[in-house]
């Protein structure tokens, strides 16, 4: 808002000139029954009607002119503030895994949608109601005390408005935002919820949540609408109480009749943006809301600036995880505790251990997805979080455990949506093994990609996302679970892959459950509880690790491993 400073100042402007003009049609009437009409003068009257009217048109060329500045400001704030609040929806993801990017960017349509709405000129016009009242007063001061205790009244209405409808209008936003955030996380597993028949509970748990948004909806609404038709009748009420006391004024010659009805506009336009507040509430109260939400985003996830920051050059993939403890965003449970080894540049490395071990928070935290609270991981000695996107862009692989693509095409996703090098995407492909799989697709490289990958199988999106993750010849690739929706073919493509990166000197990094993508790899590292329970050479470590356990009696031929 600061950077659109001098726009409000200009509006502030145009508003005070415009409110200056709005004494036109007041004085106008004052002068028509005071001297017009006691003088039936025609030239008086076409002269007072001609530049009343060239006042008027002035009037009406400043309010536009103020509006238009208005959506100037709501745009150019929206332009400002667009890519803040997308980096503090992605960087909030990051820290409270997934988090919707719905609300915050719907938060955003609404702030500016109201700062380009009339209503939100009543906060320049509001300040001038003192003014017109203390002309009122000067009329007669009567009339100035009547006009003083109507805008009290109004006032008060606002401030009732305000309290009454807070909570409700908050509740009924909160419920309403976690109604959204069921639906979308629930519609990822549609098939889910079809095929076992689970659409009736989700239908109940979705309308409990809707049905509580609605309730508390309908509750803020209700009391607006009462003292909204409050403020109306009382508005009517004042007119004719301030009509009525000029009347008695004019029998008692305190006053004229034009003074009389110029007071009863001047009252009217004092309090016309009080009012106008009133009737534009229920905008005003999202407007604030959707504005709060958004500051404490950016608040809670602040960009990380890289801009001083030296270039670092191309790494050679040593890989240094110091003391490293973390726990998933959200959470304050460790699954990964204390865990420290090094990855030599070049090394091929199997990661290994029970489900839920904390393999692949160790993953995300390798690649810089997640910040430990604990301890550093460095690559080439720098911490993993100060290397620039741009930087980890062209230096890091990453293969995540749930794989998802995005809309574009295979060529888009490949090039991990930059601009597509022809080259460097089919050797990426070539390197993962599925340049023939593509090449199959309907439109090879230019095919469209449904959002999530939907028109791909499971073992295409996780191909084509092996590939993204080679593009570019990175340093460093961490591999999660990378076979896990590969069949026979896959799996050994997927082999050469792994021997191919070996082959290269770049320093891989496989998360896996399968024993025989460990023949591809060098060194094993075994995770159990979030903590380093064995590593070194594989064959060392395996031998250690699947120890045969003791049969069982009666059964010679038992045998059994981890």
């Amino acid at each position: 808002m600061r950077r659109c400073r001098k726009g409000f100042v200009g509006v502030t402007l145009f508003s005070a000139m415009a409110n200056l003009l709005m004494l036109v049609a007041p004085v106008y009437m004052l002068q028509m029954y005071d001297r017009v009409l006691t003088s039936a003068s025609f030239e008086t009257l076409i002269v007072l009607t001609v530049v009343a009217v060239f006042l008027l048109s002035c009037f009406g060329l400043l309010d536009w002119v103020r509006q238009r500045l208005m959506a100037r400001i709501a745009l150019s704030l929206n332009y400002e503030v667009l890519d803040d609040v997308l980096a503090g929806v992605f960087r909030g993801s990051l820290q409270r895994f997934r988090q919707s990017a719905d609300q915050p960017m719907r938060d955003l349509d609404t702030v500016r949608q109201f700062i380009s709405s009339p209503p939100a000129l009543a906060f320049f016009d509001a300040p001038w109601a003192p003014i017109f009242i203390a002309a009122i007063y000067l009329i007669h001061p009567w009339l100035g005390s009547f006009a003083i205790f109507a805008a009290l009244y109004i006032l008060f209405l606002a401030l009732l408005t305000e309290w009454t409808s807070r909570g409700p209008f908050r509740n009924a936003s909160e419920h309403t935002a976690e109604s959204h955030r069921f639906v979308e996380s629930s519609l990822r597993n549609s098939d889910v919820l079809e095929a076992m028949g689970m659409f009736e509970g989700f239908r109940r748990r979705w309308r409990d949540k809707h049905d509580r948004s609605v309730a508390f909806q309908a509750r803020g609404g209700s009391r607006v609408s009462m003292l909204l038709s409050a403020s109306k009748s009382g508005r009517q009420i004042v007119q004719v109480g301030i009509l009525g006391l000029g009347a008695w004024l004019v029998l008692e010659q305190q006053i004229s009749p034009g003074m009389m009805i110029a007071a009863s506009i001047i009252l009217g336009r004092a309090l016309a943006p009080i009012e106008q507040g009133i009737s534009a509430w229920r905008g005003f109260m999202s407007a604030r809301q959707g504005w709060r939400r958004l500051n404490n985003l950016l608040r809670s996830a602040p960009p990380t600036d890289h801009g001083g920051a030296t270039s670092l050059p191309r790494p050679a993939g040593k890989l240094e995880v110091e003391g490293v403890s973390a726990a998933p965003p959200g959470s304050t449970k460790l699954t990964v505790r204390q865990v420290r080894f090094t990855l030599e540049s070049g090394s091929g490395t199997g990661l290994i251990g029970p489900s839920g071990s904390g393999k692949s928070t160790l993953a995300r935290l390798m690649v810089g997805v997640w910040i430990p609270q604990g301890g550093v991981v460095r690559l080439d000695g720098a911490a993993v979080s100060d290397w620039p996107a741009e930087s980890r862009l062209r230096h890091v692989g990453y293969l995540p455990q749930e794989v998802e693509l995005f809309e574009g095409t295979v060529a888009e996703n490949i090039a991990r949506l930059t601009e597509p090098d022809d080259e460097a995407v089919i050797a990426a492909a070539q390197q993962a093994s599925c340049h023939d799989m593509v090449m199959r697709l309907p439109e090879n490289y230019n095919t469209l990609i449904a959002a999530g990958g939907a028109n791909l199988s499971a073992g295409q999106r996780q191909r084509v996302a092996l590939a993204r993750a080679l593009y570019g010849d990175p340093a460093l690739v961490v591999l999660d679970e990378p076979d896990a929706n590969l069949d026979t073919d896959g799996e050994n493509a997927l082999r050469n892959t792994l021997a191919m990166l070996a082959k290269r000197g770049v320093t891989t990094l496989v998360v896996t459950h399968n024993f025989r993508l460990l023949r591809m790899v060098e060194n094993v590292l075994v995770l159990k509880e979030g903590m380093l329970l064995e590593s070194g050479p594989r064959d060392e470590v395996l031998k250690r690790f699947m120890r045969p356990a003791p049969a069982l009696p009666g059964d010679k031929q038992a045998q059994a491993g981890t």
